[in-house]
């Protein structure tokens, strides 16, 4: 249940109205759309209306340049049109970009994952609209929320952002606690010594993933360390990873991979707790959903030494590595395999999104033309 001081805190008459753009909900299993959806949750446990706007089903179908239209026409047309249509007072975008009439109407919050995009090397398409977007928002003093305290201090650094107030919306794992909630207990883990790992690695399409590099890692490792490896996050271009796996590994190891397609969220649970240890390679990361989830699920988890996952480690059981420190940090790991390893808990990031979001919606109701006679930031800060 929502604290009710947060109600409160949100509501201070009437609850607010929130437009979630999700457009890739129903197109995509994960990522983002699944981080909006976790949103949408945060949004009804501290007492606000919410509405969704998504693709339409049938460009599931439709080959990737086309959603990536189709997106760039729902986010500037659609959204801010379907917002007045149903009386919504503030537009979530969670996709690092932003409706601009609704930015310069002042009635849009920007969802800011990561700064890749904004890398000199990114010349794109793409991150060209990203960054012209997130810049005439920031013109208008539009509020910015990031996921984790890593990307908001690197934010904090940039001086086109100065202006936006900003505010921490950390993932708040409602929905894989819940899952994880209705699985069967786990079996217990058989003795490490005498058999081969089995180890998860999480890793996907993107250049951050860097998966090559990841294989390369593993190439270093003795005969006898050599785990039975499965690869998740690449879903429908598991082929592809198999084709890397075999360009990159002797026929020996790479039979010991398997690139699994793309799988439910229990499957996936189930993938974590069968697994000695959960591996997260990746070069730049927003949040490090995979980390927090290994950990629910009550596994240790060998990582990227970056921001992202740095702030994770006030989990405990979590090994960061440097490539040139890979080995040491993998046996580490593997030593951590054979002792107990409790279950990591997320109250902690639920208090954390559910007071930023109320306070966004109580610092923009204060700041809205339409607010209630009397109605400010201060008078709405009961908590």
């Amino acid at each position: 249940m929502p604290h009710p001081k947060l109600v409160d805190t949100v509501q201070g008459g009437t609850p607010r109205r929130v437009l979630v753009f999700n457009f890739f909900a129903g197109l995509k299993a994960r990522g983002i759309p699944l981080y909006a959806r976790e949103l949408e949750v945060c949004f009804e446990r501290v007492g606000a209306h919410h509405e969704e706007l998504r693709a339409p089903a049938w460009l599931a179908a439709a080959p990737v340049w086309l959603q990536n239209l189709a997106f760039v026409y729902y986010e500037q047309v659609v959204a801010p049109w379907t917002a007045r249509r149903l009386g919504c007072e503030l537009t979530v975008y969670p996709y690092n970009s932003v409706g601009l009439w609704d930015a310069w109407r002042r009635r849009a919050v920007m969802v800011v994952h990561d700064l890749i995009p904004n890398r000199r090397d990114q010349r794109g398409l793409a991150a060209r609209y990203i960054r012209t977007c997130q810049v005439l928002h920031a013109r208008r003093g539009g509020p910015l929320a990031t996921v984790s305290r890593h990307t908001q201090r690197q934010l904090q650094r940039i001086p086109q952002f100065a202006l936006s107030p900003k505010y921490l919306w950390v993932n708040p794992f409602y929905g894989f606690e819940r899952a994880l909630a209705l699985m069967p207990p786990a079996p217990a883990a058989a003795p490490v010594a005498g058999r081969r790992l089995r180890v998860v690695l999480c890793s996907g399409t993107g250049a951050n993933k860097d998966f090559r590099g990841a294989l390369t890692l593993l190439s270093r490792l003795g005969v006898s360390e050599l785990p039975e490896l499965r690869v998740l996050g690449f879903g429908d271009s598991a082929e592809l990873a198999r084709g890397r796996v075999t360009q990159r590994l002797r026929p020996a190891w790479a039979e010991q991979v398997t690139v699994l397609p793309q799988i439910s969220l229990s499957a996936i649970i189930d993938e974590f707790r069968q697994a000695d240890f959960v591996w997260v390679h990746s070069r730049a990361e927003g949040f490090g959903r995979p980390v927090m989830e290994a950990r629910l699920c009550g596994r240790p988890v060998l990582a990227t030494d970056i921001g992202a996952f740095r702030q994770l480690r006030k989990l405990r059981h979590v090994h960061l590595y440097r490539d040139e420190a890979f080995g040491d940090a993998w046996r580490a790991a593997v030593q951590d395999a054979q002792a107990p390893c409790p279950a990591a808990h997320a109250d902690f990031l639920h208090h954390q999104i559910e007071a930023e979001v109320a306070r966004l919606l109580t610092d923009t109701a204060a700041a809205s033309p339409h607010a209630p006679q009397g109605h400010s930031a201060a008078n709405g800060s009961r908590a």
